[in-house]
């Protein structure tokens, strides 16, 4: 269990952070039960490789069901056009433009500065005639 334990136990960014938190106790419980079907008193090596095996099919199936959905509306759909623009990015202008301006810019800057945190997403500044410009791309 040692060797798979920091695997198991590692922060996952998102909706498939949330859905497969804890993994490390799911897959306890799946090697104690593999292990009392076995009629076994004690978790074997062969029991968690049962119970790991049987969480990598149940991780895999949340990535490919949910993607890299962030879980936050907002965020995901800033950061499906951000993949969109490509290295052009887009404006802050642009992205409050994607929701037809009915969000509000605190909820904006709070999905970007989410995106921000997680890597997925860099802020730019564009020096322009007048303001500066703000311009969001993947990373």
């Amino acid at each position: 269990m040692e060797q798979i334990y920091p695997t198991l136990s590692a922060d996952r960014p998102g909706l498939l952070g949330c859905l497969t938190a804890r993994a490390e106790a799911q897959v306890v419980r799946l090697a104690t039960l593999y292990a009392l079907w076995a009629k076994s008193s004690v978790i074997e090596i062969n029991h968690l490789m049962a119970a790991t095996a049987v969480w990598q099919y149940c991780e895999q199936s949340v990535a490919y069901i949910f993607g890299d959905v962030l879980g936050n509306p907002t965020a995901d759909v800033i950061l499906t056009a951000l993949r969109g623009a490509g290295d052009a990015g887009l404006t802050r202008t642009e992205i409050s433009g994607l929701f037809q301006r009915n969000v509000p810019a605190n909820k904006i800057s709070l999905a970007l500065g989410e995106l921000d945190r997680r890597g997925l997403a860099a802020r730019a500044e564009q020096a322009s005639g007048g303001r500066t410009i703000e311009i969001w791309r993947c990373r």
